[in-house]
This record gives C-alpha cells, sequence and structure tokens, in this order.
C-alpha cells in the first residue's frame, strides 16, 4: 500500500471533517492507499501543510488556495452528502497519480 497524508477541511475542523476523512480512507483503500487523515478548520490550514508532509487537501468549506501552494485542493462535499463521491475519487487519484503516489 502507498501512505499518504490528506488534509480533511471543514468549518470548524472537527465532525465534518472526520465523517469525511473516514470516507476518503475507505475510498482510498480500495486503491491500495494507506490513507492518515489530519482535520483541521479553514483558519489552520497553513499551519498544517508547513511540514511538507500534506498529500491531499479535502474541504468542505473554502479555503484559501495560497494557503496551500502545489497541494491538490478537492471539493469533497460529494463525500459528505454521499452523492458525489465518484467525482472527488476521480480527482484524488488523478491527483496522486501525477505526484508520483
Amino acid at each position: 500500500m502507498k501512505q499518504i497524508k490528506v488534509l480533511s477541511v471543514c468549518g470548524s475542523g472537527t465532525v465534518s471533517s472526520a465523517m469525511v476523512g473516514e470516507r476518503i480512507v475507505e475510498l482510498l483503500e480500495e486503491h491500495d492507499y494507506e490513507v492518515t487523515i489530519e482535520e483541521v478548520s479553514p483558519g489552520m490550514v497553513k499551519g498544517a501543510v508547513a511540514n511538507g508532509d500534506i498529500d491531499l487537501i479535502a474541504f468542505t468549506s473554502p479555503i484559501d488556495a495560497a494557503d496551500a501552494p502545489g497541494i491538490p485542493q478537492i471539493n469533497s462535499v460529494g463525500v459528505l452528502t454521499g452523492m458525489d463521491e465518484e467525482t472527488f475519487l476521480e480527482a484524488a487519484l488523478k491527483a496522486l497519480k501525477e505526484q508520483g503516489k
């Protein structure tokens, strides 16, 4: 399995981000990824990416793209609602492949 770290971002960095994170783990495990999730609020993104180990950002609340330059940022509202997980999954797999992961 390929190990990756995903930053899950929601309004408060707790409930929604945890729900989305759990589902992302399930979705990506089916594609041979071992996923670690870090849950944050939008205001915590810049600090969370400072150490450089985030491979992907999944967000349900708007974030400032400038806070995480070079890291793929994918809207994950469809994962939260369960109504459009495939769009998120396709974008995540494409972004990870482009990173060589």
